[in-house]
């Protein structure tokens, strides 16, 4: 054997030691990259919105009175609104953003928006009803207590 083969044999190898090091580096690094990541608080949490709901809207001097059902459905909220001087209509779109509350509420006439704040604890939305004629009318909704489970 030759004294270069030899040498070479005898050599350690540090090339392959210090591409082992830089791909462990890289991989802590991303280990710490995921972590850190993994750290965000979670979105908040949608309001709830199911239940009953009894609102006043104020027509003039006068009030008309009527309730809202809401509940889940997919992955947002269906329901209808019931107003006591009139009659019941499917709410053709609801939709939540933070404290902001919008409706569609569909009408023989042409559709009919609610667009409202949600209070801090939930049970009222406060608002606007846009008529199709342009009318724009207060509403306030107030979430009903659940009656209690029979036992």
């Amino acid at each position: 054997m030759s004294d270069a083969m030899s040498d070479a044999i005898a050599r350690p190898r540090r090339r392959p030691a210090r591409l082992a090091a830089a791909a462990l580096a890289a991989v802590l690094s991303a280990s710490a990259t995921a972590g850190a990541q993994s750290t965000r608080p979670p979105a908040a949490t949608p309001p709830d919105l199911q239940g009953l709901w009894d609102f006043t809207m104020r027509v003039g001097e006068r009030t008309s009175p009527g309730f809202l059902a809401l509940g889940p459905v997919e992955r947002g909220w269906a329901g209808s609104i019931t107003m006591y001087l009139t009659n019941t209509l499917a709410i053709r779109a609801l939709t939540v953003d933070g404290d902001s509350v919008r409706m569609v509420v569909a009408s023989r006439e042409g559709d009919v928006r609610f667009l409202a704040r949600l209070a801090d604890d939930g049970r009222t939305m406060d608002g606007i009803v846009e008529y199709h004629g342009g009318a724009r009318l207060p509403m306030t909704a107030t979430r009903r207590v659940p009656p209690a489970a029979p036992r």
